[in-house]
């Protein structure tokens, strides 16, 4: 059986199991203040909403994943640039040269992994960071436990760390992660797989050949 951790979207032949649950913050902001916007996922265009905050059309947005650029998109922003590589850090390296002498606003989770803010800071980026979500954390029954020889599909650090919680780890289970920065989190076992392409849709064609 495959299990999908981290998302509330649902496939033919997966599970998914939400251990999560996103707390919008509250927060001003003018956009046209900025020059360019970081997006790292698709809660920050949620943030903007909850804020009854107005897209600026010619603010340059940089994004990590399709998904997050597609709600972009949808929100109203016009020029959107999605970064070649969907890992954090790689990301900040990419878009650096397209964010000298631009004022850069930043909205990012409570907690993060990666350390874009700083590497872009220490590289003279002038760069406002703001918090706009939470990801909180939830116990589920422990029915829910996945059955021994399943294929989990981690689409976040945060989603290995509340599995982990819920249920431990059992060494049949396979582990597919959506990116570096994810199967980096799993230092529990070595079965583990990253999808070459950062989409969900990748991670559940690649872990149906697994079965």
């Amino acid at each position: 059986m495959i299990y999908l951790v981290g998302s509330s979207l649902e496939f033919d032949g997966v599970k998914t199991i939400i251990l999560n649950e996103i707390k919008l913050t509250n927060f001003e902001l003018d956009l046209k203040s900025f020059d360019c916007l970081i997006l790292t996922s698709k809660n920050s265009i949620k943030s903007l909403e909850h804020n009854n905050i107005k897209p600026n059309e010619n603010i340059e947005v940089f994004s990590i994943g399709e998904t997050t650029s597609s709600y972009a998109l949808q929100f109203g922003f016009k020029k959107i640039y999605t970064s070649k590589n969907s890992h954090g850090n790689e990301f900040g390296i990419e878009i650096l040269p397209f964010l000298k002498s631009k004022k850069v606003l930043y909205l990012r989770a409570k907690k993060v992994v990666s350390n874009i803010f700083d590497f872009l800071t220490q590289n003279k980026v002038d760069i406002k960071c703001i918090i706009a979500y939470e990801n909180i954390s939830k116990m589920i029954d422990l029915k829910q436990k996945p059955s021994k020889n399943s294929i989990i599909i981690f689409t976040s650090p945060s989603s290995v760390d509340n599995f982990i919680m819920n249920f431990g780890w059992d060494e049949s289970y396979k582990a597919i992660c959506i990116g570096n920065t994810t199967a980096n989190r799993i230092n529990f076992t070595k079965k583990i797989t990253i999808s070459k392409k950062q989409t969900i849709n990748s991670c559940i064609e690649l872990a149906k050949t697994l079965l």
